[in-house]
């Protein structure tokens, strides 16, 4: 199993990784709480992503949306954008499986919805989590849209997964912002400040997201254990 789960995340690169993002943290804490909070909140997102580089059925196991909302509203939508493209496509180094283009057009999306996260909190009337709910719903829009011109053979396959995908984006989602939204609001108060609640934090959720993708690897396995060609499922929705 373990070698199996190795050909979908590169563990060792991603520890590594980890480590010199963490030594970055404590470098630039002296001289910028902004930027070692921005890098905290990279590394999150960076283990959020290994749910989805592992398996199938957790797509939406991620909270780079979230993250992208937040800063957008706190800080700016270019700036939240920007975050959300980047965290897509640098995560992609460590899942080699994952299909380039559905990691080219998620990003796209992610950083588009950022861009436009500062009209959607108006227009939601300053909802953080009715924000996030429109976030999501241009964010498939997009995407599809996307894939119409870059991949139009498998317009009915990504029509089908976000379909199966809306539901569990929803929850998560409604969980993510329920349980950190007001925490979150907080470090932002007087401008970004680091907390050391929030570097425990950290390490407490990448225990969990690296526990939710092996099992839900293991699911996988057991519920399709036959091997598949990489491209049947090469455009898997968020």
């Amino acid at each position: 199993m373990s070698d199996l789960i190795n050909e979908f995340v590169l563990w060792e690169p991603l520890k590594i990784t980890t480590v010199v993002m963490f030594i970055i943290v404590i470098v630039l804490l002296p001289f910028s709480g902004f930027w070692s909070v921005i890098m905290l909140f990279a590394i999150v997102c960076l283990w959020s992503r290994v749910p989805c580089l592992l398996s199938t059925f957790t797509k939406d196991f991620e909270v780079v949306d979230f993250f992208v909302v937040m800063l957008a509203i706190h800080v700016g939508g270019i700036f939240g954008g920007i975050f959300g493209i980047l965290l897509m496509l640098f995560s992609r180094i460590f899942g080699p499986q994952e299909w380039w283009l559905y990691t080219v057009k998620d990003g796209i999306s992610i950083m588009v919805c950022g861009f436009l996260t500062p009209l959607f909190y108006f227009v939601t009337g300053g909802s953080a989590i009715n924000t996030i709910y429109l976030f999501t719903i241009v964010r498939y829009a997009l995407y599809i849209l996307l894939t119409v011109f870059l991949e139009p053979d498998y317009l009915g396959l990504e029509l089908s997964l976000c379909a199966i995908g809306a539901l569990e984006a929803y929850l998560f989602n409604t969980f993510i912002m329920n349980t950190f939204e007001e925490h979150l609001s907080k470090l932002f108060i007087g401008g970004v400040h680091f907390s050391f609640g929030l570097f425990a934090i950290t390490l407490g959720l990448i225990v969990l997201f690296f526990s939710i993708g092996r099992l839900a690897r293991r699911l996988e396995n057991y519920l399709t254990p036959e091997e598949k060609p990489q491209d049947e499922f090469h455009g898997l929705i968020f």
